[in-house]
């Protein structure tokens, strides 16, 4: 009886194999792979675009009252989630993250769920400024310099802003309202939520964070 392949089987027996060794042998994933996802809650400002701008609807968010104010949870469901990284680049805070931990094969859907949550404390209501007579003019030269809030809100240097209405365009909460023509620029304080996606949408970097 002729094993036309018996030699080919011996030699390949002893042979160095081809094949990658895992699980015996851990293997790293590839530059730049968008794996299982981490979620930094102490980071959130719960500005809600990452739920928005989720192609495959793989994030939800929740609210429930305490003492301490809010308590938001944001839940990243891996089973519909496309891990196209959409919303780790529209999260201004850089609270999503994308690992290279491929290991996701589950038999419970629990386990493909990554949440994370944290107190969203109510804002301090402050006494509201008398309005002005009339808008506000670009200050004078050698006037002080517009400086950041303390408390992360957005300010507007009109000595810079020529009043294009982008900021309150891009505002995901709806904070913001620029009159083009009476040349004002107000704020909504109790809206804010302080992302700062106004500042990046600035064409003339006039706002500050």
């Amino acid at each position: 009886m002729d094993f036309p392949f018996v030699k080919e089987a011996v030699k390949q027996l002893f042979s160095k194999t081809s094949c990658a060794m895992y699980p015996a042998v851990p293997s790293e994933a590839a530059p730049h792979y968008r794996g299982r996802i981490v979620y930094h809650p102490e980071l959130c400002i719960n500005c809600g675009m990452c739920e928005r701008v989720c192609s495959g609807n793989a994030i939800t968010r929740s609210s429930e009252k305490v003492e301490e104010g809010e308590k938001i949870t944001m839940t990243f469901n891996l089973g519909s989630c496309t891990f196209c990284a959409t919303c780790a680049d529209f999260c201004s805070r850089h609270a999503i993250e994308f690992t290279g931990d491929y290991h996701m094969v589950a038999t419970k859907e629990e386990d493909l769920l990554v949440s994370g949550s944290f107190i969203k404390k109510p804002p301090v209501k402050k006494p509201a400024p008398p309005k002005p007579a009339a808008p506000a003019a670009a200050p004078a030269a050698g006037a002080a310099p517009v400086k950041p809030r303390d408390d992360g809100k957005p300010v507007n240097d009109p000595s810079k802003c020529v009043y294009c209405t982008l900021c309150a365009k891009k505002c995901p909460a709806g904070a913001l309202e620029v009159d083009r023509a009476a040349k004002t620029w107000t704020l909504d304080e109790d809206k804010c939520v302080g992302c700062g996606t106004c500042a990046e949408a600035c064409p003339k970097k006039c706002i500050l964070i």
